[in-house]
């Protein structure tokens, strides 16, 4: 019934994972490796920046195979993916409609268009249950996912063949089936005592095994629900924080409430897939799904960092075949580890990921929005991607707010109107807010650019 539900091909590469996790990290590794070569080859052939790039170079096809190699080529940044547009990028033997059209949430500062694999869509959907078996997790558990909505669905082009639009069909008429069996989505801006009330009610009368959600929204309420005295009649068997850093104290407010399995999963948008999660042998490290990606922590100058060392985390992305993403700088910092785990598994470790900022804006009536939920707001469902190259969010006192934008070409004062007007609305309107192109946006002291920036006057003003 379980494979019926959840598709065939999907159930298939949850077998492959759930085996490959007890692999030793040898065999792990030559498994993760035949994909990367089958990768590489295909991006030398059809992708036309790569195959640029093995050109100038004077690479033959074959001659980067392993991922020893994978240094012989470029660290890939956001900033150049929206420089080139996405077409350098896409292979040109795989048809347009496999390409399922995204964009970032523009988390760290830099939002662009990408596009998924629609033939990786099954592994995908598998990678999800897969951590969620980690904790006793079953296909069939009922769970409650708090997160912002969605944008819109991108049709399949015109010219899509028949045969691939009924597989793509019955695939998404599957995981929908799926879903209503198993899931209560609750979308969610921000937190206040009204809304933290109203999702306890949902949540209380669902009664779900798990609970999945943005790590800064989930202790934001769990902190309300504990000071609304709330606790939940059937007690969740984990809570699964996702898309910013879980700190100490947003682990111990979870922990206070839930009295659970705390499970730190990490993934990006622009993989479709989670990528690595946190273990309950070494809650503090991740294990890497390397059935989907290869990782590298690296130093400024590219070089490989030393166990212990904290890095940029480069991911390649070894299922999407219509546009790759090879050795992409994801914009987050991780420290390399060494060393294995005692829950037994063979996949690789990482230490702390920590590249989402830890800011968020709070408004003078309790509301507090998150970068994740910022960004996701803005470029993801209002769709402001064209108009913004880069942008950060000052608040500059408890009523104040001001939204620096470096403005993308054809930028126009009807972009910042109707942007203003969207920012406004998120916020409420008990704070002001402002739009102001900028050149560009400076770094701190550090050389981060945080994308939720409170100056000292917004902490220190009272609120009524």
């Amino acid at each position: 019934m379980a494979g019926i539900m959840i598709g065939g091909r999907p159930s298939r590469h949850l077998r492959d994972m759930d085996r490959a996790q007890w692999l030793s990290p040898a065999e792990q590794h030559d498994r993760a490796e035949q994909q990367l070569t089958r990768l590489l080859s295909h991006a030398a052939r059809h992708v036309p920046f790569y195959r640029d790039f093995y050109r100038e170079h004077r690479l033959s096809v074959d001659s980067i195979r392993s991922i020893d190699d994978l240094p012989r080529l470029p660290i890939v940044n956001k900033a150049l993916y929206r420089e080139r547009g996405m077409e350098p990028f896409c292979a040109g033997n795989v048809p347009a409609y496999r390409r399922l059209e995204r964009s970032t949430s523009g988390s760290t500062g830099e939002p662009f268009r990408f596009c998924l694999d629609r033939a990786s869509l099954p592994v995908i959907f598998a990678s999800h249950l897969f951590y969620d078996s980690w904790y006793g997790l079953q296909p069939f558990n009922r769970y409650v996912r708090i997160m912002a909505p969605p944008s819109s669905p991108v049709d399949m082009p015109s010219t899509t063949p028949a045969l691939f639009r009924i597989r793509q069909g019955m695939t998404t008429w599957l995981q929908r089936l799926y879903e209503t069996r198993t899931q209560r989505k609750i979308w969610l801006w921000e937190v206040d005592e009204v809304r933290a009330a109203e999702v306890w009610q949902e949540i209380d009368a669902f009664e779900p095994v798990f609970v999945m959600g943005y790590t800064s929204t989930l202790a934001a309420l769990a902190d309300a629900w504990r000071a609304q005295g709330r606790r939940l009649r059937k007690n969740v068997r984990g809570v699964i924080t996702i898309a910013e850093t879980l700190t100490i104290g947003r682990r111990r407010a979870l922990e206070q409430f839930f009295h659970a399995p705390i499970i730190n999963r990490y993934g990006l948008r622009e993989f479709g897939s989670w990528s690595a999660q946190s273990c309950h042998a070494k809650p503090d490290h991740f294990h890497v799904n390397t059935e989907l990606v290869i990782f590298e922590v690296v130093r400024p100058d590219g070089a490989p960092c030393a166990p212990g060392e904290k890095g940029r985390l480069v991911l390649t992305d070894l299922r999407n075949f219509a546009r790759p993403f090879i050795r992409y700088d994801t914009g987050d910092l991780a420290t390399a580890a060494a060393g294995g785990c005692d829950c037994g598994r063979g996949l690789p470790l990482l230490g702390e990921i920590d590249g989402r900022s830890l800011e968020c804006l709070r408004t003078p009536a309790g509301k507090e929005i998150s970068p994740t939920v910022l960004g996701h707001y803005l470029f993801v469902y209002n769709r402001h991607l064209e108009a913004v190259r880069h942008y950060q969010l000052v608040q500059e006192c408890a009523r104040e707010a001001r939204l620096l934008v470096v403005p993308a070409d054809g930028w126009t004062e009807q972009h910042r109107d109707l942007l203003q007007t969207d920012l406004q609305r998120l916020l409420g309107e008990d704070i002001k807010v402002t739009v102001e192109a900028v050149a560009q946006i400076l770094p701190e002291k550090s050389g981060k650019r945080p994308i939720i920036k409170v100056l000292d006057d917004a902490r220190t003003s009272p609120t009524p």
